[in-house]
């Protein structure tokens, strides 16, 4: 009996007897009942006596079957291959052990496990080519590397066509960034990974050799970086859908606490092929004060896409870029890289090889390993000939595979080669041994790469067209198989000619991307599948919603074309989403005629249309009490729904609502003594009114009045124990006293509240208090202390869910704490990159952006720009606010552009009037500053700077 052995061989503790012992284990007991509680226990036991005695016989590879997470067992396993010769034995048992260590326990293998790798790997590394030339590049480089200083760049752009040497010079560029004191980390981009690839690998770089750093992300932060990467374990739940600010803030965090002494550099090679979320993320790195952060994109400038473009030149706008163009090598560099890889220094060889390569750094090594190989140099041979020299000892066979897993893709574990070659293991070996021997694959992160893109692009070019389709088709079918990337397998049966079994595997990628808030990736897997199948409900629907995200004008369209390719049922719930997205968007008139005749009864459904009727009316448009009775529902169905998300915008509706009625006060204290014993509660309900209860300020009635409402309101707080109702109290306190010029006591309550939002852990309130403090700043002129805090509230801001009602406030702060005409307008690229749809904007904020937009416009002299702005001030002051001291704002800024404009007296006229208009509303200081723009005689771009502040409203 197995039992008996084992417990008998255990406590002899020999080896022999051991093995002998596990011959008994036949596996599980009773397998017919693998699920009746009753048999587990019996079951475990066995399987752990099994598991003693393999390691105690040292059995390792039947030890490593039975749990594949046994890390000493692989580490042997490793071994026993590598004593015989057998590497690629190693490589897959490493790949093995890596794959079920992420996915099932989130780790990756120990230091001691990458030791054994790294010497298996070591025999099979292809020599990288020694780095020649490109002096002038590397000095400019190693100059930011030491320049230590806030306005260094964050960008360098390395450019160039394929084999030029970028992957080389990044190379160099991270090895002179570790000697620099800096933390490297190098990633390569590769077509169809999904969302935030790159930001994954390189994020499982740092915790394979940094696990410490999470502790710095924070608990919101890391469950943010589960969702990308299964090596981080969520603490917490996220109540609300993942934004991209809220990567983008876990991203930088994780970044700052693994970084070196100067700071951390990210280098990725092949930018041009990385997904539009990545490069999104990675611009955005620098906006926050932090420990440097620089990023290296490497890339062919004909193939880069535009976000990558316009990021590049925003950045290079700002100041913030290094464009470096890697030109061909001179004829005495490629002379220097030809004699460093081993070519006798013959006069005629060299320089017809030189002549040949055309200074390509690639073609002259490919050229040189021909020549060393016997291959004849001779006119009209060319670096692609070359390149094909390195398949002529492949068989046909080997040949045939190599470009299967070429068209595959750039990046390859041991099961995508198994699969896509149709081979056992050791015939994938036995290939695997002839490519790298050949040049064509080498060993990278326990899988393999081809060593070169063109070499890669070479045995694709050997294909026929026809028979490319047919590749295509079976390696979708075998990824398929093997639970492959939904995009890859997408990518393959499109190019397979195949969209019809393409479809699925794109909506399936377009979910995970809106999933991670990725929606330009997302709109890219559904414009294919909705190019075969035009009336695709989902797919139509899915891109409305995409679209609304990213703040299109066309998601209004798409969603009533959603809406005429549904059934008559789910039509109706389309109209109802479609209605209030035409309410965030700026258009309550055309969102009731929208919902009219919509009848949704999904939750969904019904909390949209609730949401659009109470909007509508707190916007003017409608009945308002049609609107309190659709705020009451669209507050009970978000508590019914145990949706946070929309629990917090169910709380706007409600606030605006009654400030609709002229009750907005008394709803205040109503969600005070309701959410009293509920923190969490509290939480969302506050949040989610923030903009609303914003209407108490701007002259909507004396500041004393508002002061001594938010003093009562405290003490009662305080009274009940409700921290989050006392934390408002002490915000819109503080916010009046500033308002009213009382600026030593607004930094006293403000300071206080912030103290209180971080205690109970509400991150809008605090981000929200910390930037009004920067206002405090702005107002006495302490520009560069008002910059500080507004990248410490921006760094708060992305761990927000309700960062929609932090980022316009932030950013139109920040445009205003810019010291000259040109940096405000740098300062407001970068707002409107980063601040896009209703995720990261609402109507009640969006104005402390526009006014400061359209004034930063007129005094660059952005004329077109100052006047959409001021059209979107127009209609933000006169519907969406409606209150005095905004329609004094929207005067300043018509001052500023009718200045722009030059005509300079009805700037004056303007300014004057906007003083008075403030004056009445009662805050002094804004009228001191519109006093003093109204003496200006200049054009607007030449009044000093100086005289902006101080501020303008917000």
């Amino acid at each position: 009996m197995f039992a008996e052995a084992a417990e008998a061989a255990l406590a002899r503790g020999d080896p022999e007897t051991a093995r002998l012992a596990s011959e008994s284990y036949v596996g599980d007991l009773l397998p017919d009942s693998l699920y009746e509680d009753w048999s587990q226990p019996a079951r475990d036991r066995l399987r752990l006596l099994n598991l003693a005695v393999l390691r105690q016989g040292r059995r390792w590879d039947r030890l490593l079957q039975s749990d594949p997470n046994d890390e000493e067992a692989c580490r042997e396993v490793m071994r026993v291959a590598l004593s015989a010769g057998r590497q690629h034995t190693a490589v897959a048992s490493y790949g093995r052990l890596r794959t079920s260590l992420r996915a099932e326990l989130g780790i990756v293998p120990s230091a001691e496990t990458d030791a054994v790798y790294d010497e298996c790997t070591r025999s099979l590394a292809t020599a990288e080519s020694t780095f020649l030339g490109r002096q002038l590049e590397v000095l400019t480089v190693t100059s930011r590397l030491r320049l230590d200083s806030p306005s260094a760049a964050t960008i360098v752009a390395v450019r160039g066509p394929a084999g030029i040497g970028k992957s080389a010079f990044c190379r160099e560029v991270v090895a002179i960034a570790e000697t620099e004191g800096w933390r490297a980390v190098a990633v390569a981009a590769a077509v169809s990974e999904g969302p935030y690839a790159v930001l994954i690998a390189a994020i499982d770089q740092i915790i394979a050799t940094d696990p410490e750093a999470l502790e710095a992300v924070g608990p919101r932060g890391r469950a943010v970086l589960a969702k990308l990467s299964p090596l981080v374990e969520a603490p917490t739940d996220l109540k609300m859908p993942v934004t991209r600010h809220q990567v983008i803030g876990a991203v930088r965090r994780l970044l700052t606490a693994a970084s070196g002494v100067r700071g951390i550099v990210i280098c990725v090679d092949d930018a041009h092929v990385a997904d539009p979320a990545t490069l999104e993320a990675l611009f955005h790195l620098g906006a926050v004060s932090s420990a440097p952060i620089l990023t290296v994109l490497s890339y062919r400038a004909p193939a880069a896409h535009g976000v990558l473009r316009d990021g590049v030149a925003r950045a290079v706008r700002a100041g913030a870029a290094i464009g470096i163009d890697l030109e061909p090598l001179d004829q005495h560099e490629a002379r220097a890289l030809a004699a460093s890889s081993g070519l006798v220094d013959c006069d005629d060889t060299v320089t017809e090889l030189v002549g040949l390569a055309a200074g390509n750094p690639f073609f002259v090594l490919e050229l040189v390993k021909s020549a060393a190989a016997g291959g004849e140099l001779r006119i009209g041979c060319s670096p692609q000939d070359a390149i094909a020299a390195r398949f002529t000892d492949l068989d046909d066979g080997a040949t045939a595979n190599l470009r299967r897993l070429a068209l595959a893709g750039a990046h390859l574990d041991l099961a995508s080669v198994l699969a896509l070659t149709g081979t056992d293991e050791v015939e994938a070996f036995a290939l695997l041994d002839a490519a790298i021997s050949a040049g064509v694959l080498a060993v990278s992160g326990g899988g393999y790469r081809f060593t070169h893109e063109l070499v890669r692009q070479s045995m694709v070019d050997e294909i026929s067209p026809h028979r490319q389709v047919g590749v295509h088709r079976d390696a979708a079918r075998r990824l398929e198989e093997v639970n492959g990337s939904p995009g890859l397998i997408a990518q393959h049966w499109l190019d397979g000619h195949r969209p019809d079994r393409a479809a699925p595997w794109l909506l399936s990628a377009a979910h995970a991307s809106v999933d991670l808030a990725a929606f330009r990736d997302a709109l890219a897997y559904l414009e294919p599948l909705l190019s075969h199948a035009p009336r695709h409900v989902d797919a139509l629907l899915l891109r409305a919603t995409c679209l609304e995200a990213l703040g299109e004008t066309g998601a209004l369209r798409a969603y009533a074309e959603a809406a005429r390719a549904a059934s008559p049922t789910a039509a109706h719930e389309i109209l109802a989403r479609q209605a209030l997205a035409q309410v965030k968007q700026g258009d309550p008139a055309g969102a009731l005629r929208t919902l009219e005749g919509a009848v949704p009864v999904t939750v969904e459904g019904r909390l949209a249309r609730a949401l659009t009727l109470s909007g509508a009316a707190a916007l003017g448009f409608g009945d308002p009490t049609r609107g309190t009775i659709t705020a009451s529902e669209s507050r009970r169905l978000a508590l019914s729904s145990a949706d946070s998300a929309s629990l917090v915008v169910a709380s706007w509706a409600n606030a605006a609502a009654a400030h609709a009625r002229g009750e907005l006060r008394g709803s205040v204290w109503i969600d005070l003594e309701e959410t009293r014993d509920l923190p969490h509660l509290a939480v969302n309900v506050f949040d989610g009114q923030l903009c609303i209860t914003q209407r108490l300020l701007y002259g909507s009635r004396p500041y004393a009045d508002v002061i001594a409402f938010a003093d009562s309101l405290g003490a009662e707080a305080q009274r009940i124990g409700a921290a989050r109702g006392a934390a408002f109290a002490r915000t819109i306190g503080g916010e009046a006293k500033m308002l009213a010029g009382r600026l030593d006591e607004a930094e006293i309550d403000l300071s206080a509240a912030e103290g209180l939002h971080h205690a109970i852990a509400a991150t809008t309130g605090e981000a929200f208090s910390l930037q009004r403090r920067a206002d405090v700043a702005l107002y006495r002129g302490n520009d560069e202390d008002a910059r500080a805090m507004l990248d410490d509230a921006l760094a708060i801001a992305q761990d927000s869910e309700v960062g929609f009602h932090l980022f316009d406030r932030i950013y139109g702060a920040r445009i205003l704490a810019a010291h000259s005409p040109d940096a405000a307008l740098v300062a407001l690229d970068a707002a409107e990159a980063a601040v896009l749809g209703p995720a990261e904007t609402c109507p009640g904020c969006r104005i402390t952006f526009a006014v400061p937009a359209a004034i930063a416009a007129a005094r660059a002299g952005d004329l077109d720009r100052a006047l959409r702005y001021e059209q979107a001030a127009t209609y933000l002051a006169d519907v969406v606010m409606r209150l005095p001291a905004w329609f004094a704002a929207l005067d300043e800024v018509r001052g500023h552009l009718r200045g722009a404009e030059g005509d300079l007296a009805t700037s004056r006229a303007r300014f004057r009037r906007a003083a008075n208009v403030y004056r009445q509303a009662g805050q002094p200081l804004d009228a001191a500053r519109c006093r003093n723009l109204a003496t200006v005689r200049q054009p607007a771009r030449a009044f000093p700077y100086e005289q902006r502040g101080p501020r303008s409203v917000g």
